[in-house]
């Protein structure tokens, strides 16, 4: 059954949160489009998000991200997954305040950590000390992320019950139109 968003949800969280597997499911259950900007930066870029960061550094991918979120909130309302450090930009936390209805994506730094260690490369993990890179993160961004119109916990292995929630959320917010 496909809804009527009245303006974008952006998902914002740290890194492994859950924030691409909930917008693509999201996405599904509402009968609209999904971004992840991550794959819209590798698809502009022709590198992996890895390989942006090894070859020009963090800064010259968050310039690009930057102008790929302002892009992506242009289009027609849909359910965007933004990079985990895309609010570090102020350009981008307004587009996203003015454009859109954000939620932030909590996590459990363990529970993330169990997910994301076998998962493909992160270029901010590459370190190794998965757990202490999380903390961190999360500590530089927080204040970011609490600025999101609503936030959600994603704690539960059933992500159908964080659906769930979201879609009762964005109902009593007027956000999702019938």
């Amino acid at each position: 059954m496909t809804q009527i968003l009245s303006k974008s949800i952006v998902l914002t969280g740290i890194m492994g949160c859950g924030k691409t597997t909930i917008g693509k499911l999201l996405s599904g259950r509402l009968g609209t489009a999904f971004s992840d900007t991550d794959k819209v930066i590798e698809e502009e870029v022709g590198k992996s998000v890895f390989e942006i960061f090894n070859d020009y550094g963090e800064q010259y991918f968050r310039q690009v991200e930057e102008k790929v979120v302002g892009k992506i909130l242009d289009k027609t309302a849909h359910i965007i997954s933004t990079g985990g450090g895309s609010i570090l930009s102020s350009k981008t936390r307004n587009a996203i305040k003015l454009k859109s209805f954000s939620i932030w994506v909590k996590c459990d730094i363990h529970i993330i950590s169990n997910r994301i260690l076998n998962q493909g490369k992160r270029p901010l993990l590459k370190n190794g000390k998965i757990i202490e890179t999380l903390i961190k993160k999360n500590e530089e961004r927080i204040r970011f992320y609490r600025q999101a119109d609503s936030h959600i916990v994603n704690n539960n292995p059933n992500v159908e019950m964080t659906i769930e929630n979201i879609v009762k959320n964005l109902s009593s917010k007027e956000v999702l139109l019938k």
